[in-house]
């Protein structure tokens, strides 16, 4: 039997979210909550030998009750996958044979994704659009109302929706409404990516559609308990929405002095355009921090914007002091 041939541009690549691979490196590149994982989801990894030992629920069964209650909807209306991006492209298979729209600047999941698929992106009358709110990697938050009055289906990515306090989220309105489609991702806000949980809400039969077209057990036992574990800890989200904000602002405040015009942000990370922003990454990581150069997102101008993760207060100002250090040695040596 004769396989296929891959095409080369088509093969996987081994790459690092964010940017940064090494971990000895102060990493703005990957935006997860500088609060780290909740002390709850500690101790479920730290007591979860047990779990590791049989099967999983096939369909996270009780994940997704947790997020029904959570979020007061019926759990028929939520479907668990492996990360965001897993339901990413299981959500593409359901517009086989249309076209898309991915709403930019964005990252280039959605059209890896779609291609993936076969469906053409920003081509043609689109049979879908995609898009982010708040954006990545603007982290501007659009009205829900100004979402909504767009035609057609509706795949909205609200994986940092919670950094903005469920403003003008769509996801309560996704389990009636046919047309939308919002997708969650547990791993920025409760800062646990390295177990991959996420999940989408929609109306009960695309929930059905989906779930016939999702692999079983899609969703480790760890992961669903460490994600039952994090929507269980209130006070976690409380301190998150105290904390993030104000550490946002200042680092906000600081980059401008620096002259590094970031753009206003509800998410935990900012972006900012830049002079050069392979040479600002360039130096940066020579002085052991990682931040994200932007030029694999669609729809951004090349080498001029830069994205950093909020962090800690002191890995802000290590940031910042390691910021103007670049700049006072480019204008010494120009």
């Amino acid at each position: 039997m004769d396989f296929p041939q891959i095409p080369l541009e088509a093969a996987p690549m081994k790459r690092a979210h964010g940017g940064a691979s090494d971990r000895s490196v102060l990493d703005f590149s990957s935006n997860v909550n500088p609060l780290g994982p909740p002390e709850s989801v500690l101790k479920v990894l730290e007591g979860g030998a047990n779990l590791i030992a049989r099967y999983p629920s096939p369909g996270a069964d009780d994940f997704c009750a947790a997020i029904g209650e959570y979020f007061e909807i019926p759990r028929a209306n939520v479907l668990a996958g492996n990360g965001a991006s897993d339901l990413i492209y299981l959500i593409t298979r359901l517009f086989a044979g249309k076209c898309a729209q991915v709403l930019t600047p964005a990252f280039t999941e959605y059209e890896d994704a779609l291609e993936a698929a076969g469906i053409p992106v920003n081509e043609g009358e689109p049979g879908v659009t995609f898009l982010a709110n708040p954006s990545s990697p603007e982290g501007r938050l659009t009205p829900a109302s100004e979402i909504l009055r767009r035609p057609g289906p509706l795949v909205v990515d609200e994986s940092f929706m919670d950094f903005a306090g469920e403003r003008e989220s769509l996801l309560a309105r996704a389990a009636t409404d046919s047309r939308l489609i919002v997708l969650r991702s547990m791993t920025k806000f409760y800062a646990m990516p390295g177990l991959r949980l996420g999940y989408l809400i929609s109306s009960t039969e695309t929930v059905a559609r989906l779930r016939r077209l999702q692999p079983p057990w899609s969703v480790n036992a760890l992961a669903a308990a460490a994600g039952i574990a994090a929507l269980a800890d209130r006070d976690y989200a409380r301190r998150t929405l105290e904390l993030v904000p104000k550490l946002r602002a200042d680092l906000a405040c600081g980059l401008g002095n620096l002259g590094l015009h970031p753009l206003p942000s509800e998410a935990n990370f900012i972006l900012c355009r830049v002079p050069d922003a392979a040479l600002i990454c360039r130096e940066l990581l020579e002085c052991g921090i990682a931040a994200r150069n932007c030029d694999s997102f669609t729809g951004l101008e090349k080498n001029r914007y830069v994205r950093f993760a909020v962090r800690v207060a002191a890995d802000n100002e290590r940031l910042l002091s390691a910021l103007k250090g670049i700049q006072r040695e480019c204008l010494i040596n120009r």
